[in-house]
This record gives C-alpha cells, sequence and structure tokens, in this order.
C-alpha cells in the first residue's frame, strides 16, 4: 500500500505539473478553443493515471501467495511476501529445521554411574520412562533401540505416568514388577535428573565433564534415574534417587542445510542459528553446517558472562556479529529480533511453541514452522506445511521474483505515462 501511494502522488503531481503546463500553451500562447482544449487535458489526465495498477498487483501477489503454498509456506497476509523479499536477516531454530529432529543413541557411548547396571539395562529404564504411544523424539529414539516396543511395559504393571512438561522436564513411571515390588524410574534434563540424586554433591563434577564431552561432540545429554517405593503407594516419596546414567542423542544436520544456508548467503539473508542447545553442541552443529561458530550464550544478550575478546563489544553489535545462540528462552527471541530491527535489519523468525508467540509477533516475517501449535500460527506471518531451512529459503527466493515483477509491470506503466 505504501508503494502504491507514492505511485499515486508521483502520478498526481505529475499530472498537475502536466495540466498546467498544457492550459499555459493552448490558451494564452495558442489560443486554441475552449472545448479541444478541455479534450486535451482529459486525454492527459485519463492516460496519466494507471488505474488498473492496484488490481494488476493485488492480482499477481494472490497468485505469487498461490504459487509459495504450492513450495509449502502459506501466506496469512499480502504484504508478508514483500516483507520476505527483503529479508537480511532469518533467526532459525535448530532442532527440526537445520536439523532432522531424527534423535539416534549410541549405546557404546552411554556412560553408566551406578555400580551393577548394564547399558541395556539403562536403556530399559529410560524406555520405561518413555511414552509408547504419542511420542516424541526422544521417546521414539530411546523405545527404538529396544528389540520390540512392547518391551518397554512387559513384566510390569504401570502405575502412574508423569508427562514431560518445561518445568520438570522429565519424565517418569511408577510400577510395579513381577515380583511385586514398586520402583518409578525417570529420565530427563540431566541437572534435573542430577537433582534428584541422593549422591549430588559426589557425582556432580563427573557428570558435567560426561556432558561437556557429549556436548563437544553435538549431542545432548539425557539423564537416567530410579529409585524404590518401599511402601507400596505410588504418591509415596520413595527411597532416596539412584543417577543411572547419561544418554547422547544425535540430532544430525538436514542433509539440504549447508547448502541451504550458502544459497541464502548468496541471496543477502544471513543465517543466525537460535538454540536451546548447550553452546558446545550449537557450535557443533554451526561447524558441521558451515555457518560459522561464532556463537554466544544467551547471558550475553543481557551483556552478562562475556568472552575477554567480546568484552566491550555492545549487545547490539553482537547480537549483528554473531552466527548464533545457544540456551535461549522465547524470551530471548523476541529481544533479539527487536535490537535486530532497531539496526533496520528485515529480520524473520520462526517458531514452533506458545512462548514463540511474542517473537513472531514481533519480527517483520514470524515463520510458524511445520507441527507448530495454534498460538504459533496464530501470531504468524507464513506458516510452513513442510519442514527445513529450504523451504524458506525457496519462498525467499520465489517472493523477490514476484516483488519484481510487480516493479516491471509499474515501470512499464509509469514510463509511457510521464
Amino acid at each position: 500500500m505504501q508503494v502504491l501511494t507514492a505511485i499515486g502522488n508521483f502520478c498526481i503531481c505529475s499530472i498537475a505539473v502536466g495540466m498546467f503546463i498544457e492550459i499555459i500553451v493552448m490558451y494564452p500562447i495558442q489560443h486554441r478553443a475552449y472545448r479541444p482544449g478541455i479534450d486535451n487535458l482529459l486525454v492527459l489526465l485519463i492516460g496519466g493515471i494507471p488505474i488498473a495498477m492496484p488490481t494488476v498487483l493485488s492480482v499477481t501477489m494472490a497468485i505469487g501467495s498461490h504459487r509459495l503454498s504450492q513450495q509449502g509456506a502459506i501466506t496469512k497476509r499480502m504484504t508478508a511476501i514483500e516483507e520476505m523479499a527483503g529479508m537480511d536477516v532469518l533467526c532459525s531454530d535448530k532442532t527440526g529445521t537445520l536439523t532432522l529432529n531424527k534423535l539416534s543413541v549410541d549405546k557404546n557411548l552411554i556412560e553408566v554411574f551406578e555400580k551393577g547396571v548394564t547399558q541395556d539395562q539403562v536403556i530399559l529404564m529410560a524406555a520405561r520412562a518413555s511414552r509408547i504411544e504419542n511420542q516424541d523424539a526422544i521417546d521414539t529414539a530411546i523405545v527404538g533401540m529396544l528389540g520390540d516396543p512392547k518391551e518397554a511395559r512387559a513384566g510390569i504393571q504401570e502405575i502412574h505416568f508423569l508427562p514431560f512438561n518445561p518445568t520438570d522436564k522429565r519424565t517418569a513411571l511408577t510400577y510395579i514388577d513381577s515380583d511385586g515390588k514398586m520402583y518409578r524410574v525417570s529420565k530427563g534434563a540431566p541437572e534435573q535428573i542430577l537433582n534428584l540424586a541422593y549422591n549430588k554433591s559426589e557425582i556432580a563434577q563427573k557428570v558435567h565433564i560426561v556432558i561437556d564431552k557429549f556436548a563437544e561432540r553435538g549431542f545432548r545429554s539425557l539423564g537416567v534415574a530410579y529409585q524404590d517405593v518401599p511402601d507400596g503407594r505410588k504418591e509415596s516419596p520413595g527411597s532416596p534417587w539412584h543417577f543411572v546414567a547419561l544418554l547422547p542423542l544425535f540430532d544430525p544436520p538436514r542433509h539440504d542445510s549447508a547448502e541451504t544456508i550458502q544459497r541464502a548467503l548468496n541471496l543477502g539473508v544471513n543465517v543466525k542459528m537460535i538454540t536451546g542447545d548447550q553452546l558446545a553442541i550449537g557450535k557443533e552443529t554451526g561447524r558441521r553446517l558451515g555457518m560459522g561458530t561464532n556463537m554466544y550464550p544467551s547471558s550475553a544478550l543481557l551483556g552478562q558472562n562475556k568472552d575477554e575478546s567480546i568484552a566491550d563489544l555492545p549487545v547490539d553489535d553482537l547480537i549483528e556479529k554473531a552466527d548464533g545462540f545457544a540456551g535461549v528462552f522465547p524470551e530471548h527471541k523476541y529481544e533479539i529480533v527487536k535490537r535486530l530491527q532497531a539496526r533496520k535489519h528485515i529480520c524473520g523468525m520462526t517458531g514452533d511453541g506458545v512462548n514463540d508467540a511474542p517473537a513472531l509477533k514481533k519480527a517483520d516475517i514470524g515463520i510458524a514452522v511445520a507441527d507448530a501449535t495454534d498460538a504459533a500460527r496464530s501470531a504468524s506471518d507464513i506458516v510452513l506445511t513442510e519442514p527445513g531451512l529450504s523451504v524458506i529459503i525457496s519462498a525467499v527466493l520465489t517472493s523477490r521474483a514476484i516483488f519484481q515483477r510487480m516493479k516491471n509491470y509499474t515501470v512499464c506503466q509509469i514510463e509511457p505515462s510521464g
């Protein structure tokens, strides 16, 4: 609309000047008759205004929107096409966009902390603390390690299952085994599982060393613990928790992510990785994808925990130059978008959760990835129906082609008019 308004104002001003000159030439100088002069002025007025332009541009954008939907990007408002064409920074999630979100576990790398427990027993405990139906990526990977998924519930009576939630960051299963004894197993974020352990102070250092070792190789860590419930009540707090093991979870990059990132750079779009994983995991993923390892923890967004090399660098400059940020929460995404926009960047942001909605709304182009929540879809400008970064970059390319056609038509209409 701003473009059409500018074009309209230009045409009106040009025609007004032209008509003024025409009047001066026809009447005071050439002394023409009144009626032929009016005819000439009407021809100039009608011919100088591209009446069909709004309709043609609207139809062009509608056709372009349909083409984008065929490529897996549904636009919720027409102007998003123009903004997508001008986007120069894309803040992308790692999991599911840059990576496959298909986790795998290397059994040989499982680090066992509890004496007398084998790696196979660790896998069984983790599988018991997983859902058998409606699984997420972690549950699918863990249960898939068993020969038969039914083994996760074989020989036991399920009493109570605690599903994952953002506060506890773990799942747990209370069950009775074939001997009639009650146990509780749990898996989840290593820090949360470690906080349960009775011997936390003794094993904390070793646990963190293993977590860092996994992270340097691009692995996420999953903690597993168990406890006895001697009184046989599901509400019972049970005996002290035993920290059993750490499992390495690997989420491989998409086969086309590295190539797509290079395409984006060639198009003038800088891709920044925004991940909730550890910094070491983000750097390793960035190295594999060729997008750089100039990444920082989310605390750096608040001016905290900066390296000496960036201690004097303002936060705005840090965000602009960084390849990505790790340990990010939804509120950090909003801050990143706001500061990039303050630097006059046209910023795109991907998201999938309810808490991502403010950042998606704030971004110039909010992009709800495939399988996003309803809240994220409502707050976004574009909804993806297919996973991966390539869908977004293809949409950028198509948007620029659409915008170029609109520009060419506009120039073609104005030049003869002028």
